[in-house]
């Protein structure tokens, strides 16, 4: 395939960016972990913004909740059974997404998992990678695979990857979390960087909320059996999932969230942050980085 982002041997600045999504209407959008939280929020935005919908999820019967909810709302939906962690299952929702609408316009690399434990812990090994597959390699896997098509179209597009305000501080005990976050940041800036300098047509932005009102402190009900054999026995949950569990339910609606993501596409912004109370953690670690000080545990910054 021939490499879409060549250059003439600089690195230069584009001379024309994407200026946003004004009119998203008969357009197509891709969510996965469409079927509840933020995804299903996300899908309930575009829908109205009369956009088609391709929701995406692991969770069959929710998904078919979430389908039945948005076609009853008058959307047109495509709703599609899906693993993240399958690059082979990406590649086929990528061909069913265009085989039954066409171009896809926006995608939101939206599916994600909560999951900690401490580094020392030698037994939580498959946690760990299991976290870490769906949250980066699911969203590198969605850039990848749909991107190309993206550019080839050349009509306006836009990617939203959902990392988190983990993305920007290291809580201990959710270091699994942390590594992702991390990575989908990191992602998200290059990529941005990198259509600017192939000048193309296709918008970044990267969702990085701290507590939403959502299930992701109960995620390990989609954990694999054979990843969940590997866990070992804790007995009661202790008081750190409670305080998480406390955290999210106290967290903000995802109706907000969803109102940002929009926002962003339609106005080309790249970091949204939709807890003005966690950016002075974002200046704080960022001073205490160019001072050289040392880490602490800030339990303000989620």
């Amino acid at each position: 395939m021939q490499n879409r982002l060549a250059t003439t041997g600089s690195v230069r600045a584009a001379t024309s960016r994407p200026t946003g999504m004004d009119d998203l209407s008969g357009k197509t959008a891709v969510i996965t972990g469409a079927a509840s939280g933020i995804g299903f929020e996300l899908a309930n935005q575009f829908g109205a913004a009369g956009m088609n919908l391709v929701l995406a999820d692991v969770e069959r019967d929710a998904l078919d909740r979430a389908a039945a909810e948005m076609t009853n709302a008058g959307y047109p939906v495509l709703a599609h059974e899906l693993d993240v962690r399958e690059h082979a299952q990406i590649v086929e929702l990528e061909r069913a997404a265009r085989e039954r609408f066409g171009n896809i316009h926006v995608l939101c690399n939206n599916a994600g998992v909560g999951a900690g434990g401490p580094i020392a812990d030698p037994d939580n090994m498959e946690a760990w990678r299991w976290t870490i597959d769906i949250n980066l390699w699911g969203v590198i896997y969605g850039c990848k695979v749909f991107l190309p098509a993206m550019l080839e179209h050349g009509e306006q597009c836009h990617i939203v990857n959902t990392a988190s305000m983990a993305g920007h501080g290291s809580a201990p005990m959710m270091g699994p979390y942390n590594i992702s976050k991390y990575g989908v940041v990191a992602l998200s800036e290059t990529l941005s960087k990198e259509m600017q300098i192939a000048e193309s047509a296709v918008g970044v932005s990267v969702l990085c909320p701290a507590f939403v009102a959502t299930g992701i402190a109960t995620s390990d009900r989609n954990m694999p059996d054979d990843v969940r054999a590997t866990m070992p026995d804790r007995g009661e949950p202790g008081g750190f999932q409670k305080q998480v569990e406390a955290l999210v339910a106290a967290g903000i609606s995802t109706e907000v969230v969803g109102q940002a993501v929009l926002d962003a596409v339609q106005n080309d912004r790249f970091w949204i942050l939709t807890h003005d109370e966690a950016k002075p953690g974002v200046i704080a670690r960022a001073e205490d980085i160019v001072n050289g000080v040392n880490p602490k545990v800030n339990p303000g910054f989620a």
